[in-house]
């Protein structure tokens, strides 16, 4: 495997696959007992690796056609037995016979794509991942760094997708009935009679979400991820479905919660886009004591007013109370406000109207734990005064207040701050994992039908990113004892 993922062909990928101690201790923890009728001819970690590889080759059906060839089902069994063995991991055997499409539909209509499957892959996936991302030196809590100026792999950012349906949406109509009431009826495609139910194949759990180009029906995605510096050091910790349209903040803080179970203490910030709010971001600090990094939406219009900043235009501020000093002159006061999430001070120009006379530099972030097990910020920062410097302490939370919306307007690490600019881009890596994701479906169409074979899907697609982390991490692990191995053949040879 080289640097640049085209250099990296599909055996290197099923290589990634197979030797994937990840994948395999998943797998172990998926097993599942067949109590009526014939056991499965396979493994779960074996049908899990079938479904990585569907989404590598785009289709199970291509990956069975594949694995029929004797001398390729041979290499990935040994190297799935050799793993196995490796990891020290209890598990079956891969069978002889190669694994089928329907072997792997059978375990995803039956247990994975159910309930109790997706259940199951959310408790035990960010584990698995978890411990991948520790291996590769993320998320530990003995790392340097700190919350004033957190470092890039101490941090996780996610984001939300909408994969459009294989089937396009029936055509409805709205029927009012004679009583009054509405109902939803479907016109037949050739004789356009109203039907009760849809005579074409379409996904049932289609919702209507709103993307950049206006309301869609479709199926909406988030999931939470951790990077290093180097390629192929991105590592998948947690996905999940947006169960409603205006959801997406939502379901990350609840997703974030798995993340924090098995990471919490190893992280010091948490990156996304401007989905996330006040009370987001609240709950986030309060709960899991991370900052949160997103940006600031263009209009702010809760609890604000329009103020004249430095360069000269209009902005929208939310203020932030008066604070004191003692000077030689007496005692110094300063309105402070907050504008784009970034503390400044207020005063009058020659009219009498409120302007910014200086915008306050941050200084260290402190981080406390309540007796009630919620944390607490505060922000040291640095007000100009022009008699005497000097620091004062803010805090982002309500605090007794019913003020609901400080959170929003006031940013720890606003967009102006020079720790953004180094942080934020951490989130873009978010985009090329769901461009990635669409590339292994069908022109971009999601290839299930249902939203729970479509989260199983991304699930597989995780496995196959985190199993290519994990191969390389074992490439850079073994590239010294190589080299070592290579001097000492020289040196016997000279």
């Amino acid at each position: 495997m080289s640097n640049r993922g085209s250099d990296i062909n599909t055996i290197a990928r099923v290589r990634a696959i197979c030797g994937s101690r990840s994948l395999l201790t998943l797998g172990a923890r998926l097993a599942w007992r067949s109590d009526v009728g014939r056991p499965s001819a396979q493994p779960a970690y074996v049908l899990l690796a079938f479904g990585a590889m569907a989404r590598l080759a785009r289709s199970g059906v291509r990956v069975e056609r594949d694995l029929a060839e004797p001398e390729i089902w041979a290499f990935a069994r040994r190297m799935l037995a050799d793993t196995a063995k490796a990891s020290g991991l209890d598990v079956p055997a891969p069978a002889a016979a190669p694994p089928r499409w329907d072997h792997w539909r059978w375990a995803r209509d039956h247990h994975l794509a159910t309930d109790d499957g997706l259940g199951q892959l959310a408790r035990e996936f960010p584990a698995a991942a978890a411990e991948l991302a520790l291996q590769i030196g993320l998320c530990r809590p003995d790392a340097p760094g700190s919350f004033t100026h957190p470092d890039t792999e101490q941090c996780i950012y996610g984001d939300g997708t909408l994969v459009r349906p294989l089937y396009q949406p029936p055509v409805t109509h709205t029927v009012t009935q004679d009583d009054g009431t509405t109902r939803i009826m479907y016109p037949h495609p050739r004789t356009g009679e109203l039907c009760a139910e849809p005579v074409q194949r379409f996904d049932p759990d289609l919702q209507p979400h709103h993307g950049r180009l206006g309301p869609v029906l479709t199926h909406g995605y988030v999931a939470w991820h951790a990077r290093g510096p180097a390629p192929y050091q991105r590592v998948v910790l947690a996905a999940a479905h947006i169960p409603a349209p205006g959801q997406e903040a939502a379901t990350s803080v609840r997703l974030a919660g798995d993340v924090y179970r098995h990471l919490g203490k190893g992280i010091k910030a948490a990156i996304y886009d401007g989905a996330m709010h006040g009370v987001h971001i609240e709950e986030i600090m309060r709960r899991y004591g991370w900052l949160v990094l997103a940006k600031t939406p263009e209009a702010i219009n809760e609890g604000v007013s329009l103020i004249v900043n430095k360069s000269g235009k209009r902005a929208r501020s939310y203020p932030l109370g008066t604070v004191t000093h003692q000077a030689a002159a007496g005692v110094c006061a300063h309105q402070l406000a907050a504008i784009d999430g970034a503390v400044v001070e207020l005063g009058l120009d020659d009219t009498g109207d409120p302007v910014v006379t200086a915008n306050l530099e941050r200084g260290p972030i402190k981080r406390s734990r309540r007796s009630g097990g919620q944390y607490y910020f505060n922000v040291a920062y640095k007000v100009p005064c022009r008699t005497e410097p000097f620091t004062t302490w803010l805090s982002p939370h309500p605090g007794k207040s019913t003020d609901l919306t400080r959170p929003h307007n006031l940013r720890i690490i606003n967009q102006s701050d020079p720790d953004f600019a180094r942080l934020y881009g951490l989130r873009n890596d978010s985009e090329n994992f769901h461009s990635n994701l669409k590339r292994t479906m069908l022109v971009n169409r999601q290839m299930s039908l249902g939203w729970r074979r479509g989260l199983l899907d991304i699930y597989c697609f995780a496995v196959l990113n985190n199993a290519l982390t994990e191969q390389r991490a074992r490439e850079a692990a073994a590239a010294p004892t190589r080299a070592r191995g290579l001097r000492a053949v020289s040196a016997s040879t000279r």
